[in-house]
């Protein structure tokens, strides 16, 4: 992970996993790797000053991965993994059960909270708090059905914003939501090898899911969807999925950023034989970038 203005910035330690910056843009939590020895690596999560500085592991956060920090920095919701044996009583062999769940973590007081339940075959991730930290919009996915869902962290219930839908996000003025829809499953194969996916694509909506409107529409994957600052403009990665090992380490998955409207599609950055995960804006005034400027060679 990079972070900083300039070309130099500064890489932080084992990341892995995008970063989220918190509401002002000072500082920024992410998935962490720490080593010890020859053993086995261990998940935690970390936060770290805007270039990169004073970097510190949150307490109670093991196998945290997805983080994301509310707009006033107090909360970090983050997802875990687990996994168990759920064969039945007079059962033989092992029935393998996993499931993916939400936590969230009271920086001031260094405890954790689970919102969402561990259950079979289901799996949630934490996406965006909306501008006045009330509202968790998260992606839930239990076998093939995927859906966008918003949670009300008071406790009042939660709102399904689209089915087919995930990493929803909320725009800077709480107004609007970015977020990938998924297409029909499409695969690729060579050599007796086969590769099946869905792509996605992304889209705006309303904050309660109504009036969505798609951006793009490609046969990849558009991914990790980041609101400007300024609320007119989206950073996402696009991935060109390919077989064996390329799909992480050899694809060529540019950086892209688009207007709210559809327009103007741009490619921003693209690395040769490197793979760029979790883009993300940094918040906070000044950093507004405004509407991207067409040429003739841009849709």
């Amino acid at each position: 992970m990079i972070v900083g203005g300039s070309q130099k910035g500064r890489v932080l330690p084992f990341p892995f996993g995008g970063p989220s910056w918190s509401g002002d843009g000072t500082h920024l939590v992410f998935t962490g790797i720490e080593r010890s020895g020859n053993t086995s690596a261990n998940f935690d999560l970390y936060a770290a000053a805007a270039d990169g500085s004073d970097v510190i592991r949150l307490p109670g956060t093991a196998d945290g991965l997805s983080a994301v920090v509310s707009p006033d920095g107090g909360t970090v919701a983050f997802a875990r993994e687990r996994e168990w044996d759920a064969k039945k009583p007079g059962e033989h062999g092992s029935t393998e059960a996993r499931s993916v769940s939400i936590w969230l973590l009271d920086i001031d007081r260094g405890a954790t909270s689970q919102l969402t339940p561990w259950r079979a075959g289901l799996s949630a991730y934490p996406s965006s708090f909306s501008p006045d930290g009330s509202i968790l919009a998260i992606s839930r996915q239990r076998g093939n059905r995927h859906a966008a869902v918003a949670i009300r962290l008071d406790g009042s219930g939660e709102t399904v914003l689209a089915p087919n839908a995930s990493e929803p996000v909320y725009s800077p003025d709480g107004t609007r939501l970015v977020m990938t829809i998924l297409g029909k499953r499409r695969s690729i194969g060579r050599k007796g090898e086969t590769l099946t996916f869905s792509p996605t694509d992304l889209a705006v909506a309303a904050t309660d899911g109504s009036g969505l409107t798609r951006l793009t529409r490609t046969r990849n994957l558009e991914l990790d969807p980041s609101w400007d600052p300024s609320g007119q403009r989206i950073a996402y990665t696009l991935l060109t999925p390919s077989l064996g090992e390329d799909l992480f380490f050899g694809a060529d998955n540019p950086i892209m950023e688009i207007n709210t409207d559809g327009s103007c599609r741009t490619k921003v950055l693209s690395l040769p034989k490197v793979t760029i995960f979790g883009v993300t804006w940094q918040p906070g005034p000044g950093r507004e970038a405004g509407p991207i400027v067409c040429s003739r060679s841009e849709g």
